[in-house]
């Protein structure tokens, strides 16, 4: 009865293997887009969000200063893109919306830093039985194609999660900053 079931576990486990190397091929190509959108806004966030700092220390420097719409404009990048999104009756409405749509982005990236390495070990300990049954076998060209798939999957996985928490990390600390100088800003819109 246990060989049937081992058997069973093994036929389950080795037909998870293809589609665990797909999500692992998947994760990978999306982490590459990510990446690209990353190094895009901090080439964005270079070139115009530094304005909107200063925007914000000259308010920080002269308490009696005001700021309109217009002194925002589109080049801000979200700061911007939030303001002109505001409606005068619901500012914490609109805020709360913009931090829930950051949050949103962000948790795109929490499932790669979780998931990568579940796919990466399920990828390593998959063609592990088959490697031992090879081993047992004499089989060293099987043993060797299975440990190859199986350290692949575990390197795979661990970029997935490393690239996407780089990611987290810097966007996390980018969108609390911009809340942070938003709110600040709104509360000196004339």
């Amino acid at each position: 009865m246990t060989e049937l079931l081992s058997k069973i576990l093994l036929i389950i486990a080795n037909t998870l293997l293809i589609p665990v190397m797909l999500l692992l091929i998947g994760f990978t190509a999306l982490m590459v887009v990510y990446l690209g959108g990353l190094i895009r806004e901090a080439w964005e966030r270079k070139r115009h969000i530094g304005e909107f700092r200063r925007l914000v220390a000259d308010l920080k420097s002269q308490p009696s200063r005001t700021v309109r719409r217009a002194d925002i404009p589109a080049r801000f990048g979200l700061p911007a893109k939030i303001m002109s999104r505001l409606s005068p009756g619901s500012v914490d409405k609109d805020l709360d919306d913009a931090h829930l749509s950051m949050e949103a982005a962000l948790s795109k990236l929490s499932i790669g830093i979780r998931v990568g390495p579940m796919l990466g070990l399920m990828g390593t300990l998959i063609p592990l039985g088959p490697a031992l049954m090879a081993m047992s076998g004499g089989n060293i060209a099987a043993l060797t194609q299975s440990l190859v798939v199986a350290f692949t999957t575990t390197v795979t996985g661990l970029l997935i999660a490393g690239v996407s928490f780089v990611i987290y990390t810097i966007r996390q600390r980018w969108y609390a900053q911009d809340l942070n100088d938003l709110e600040f800003v709104i509360k000196r819109l004339e």
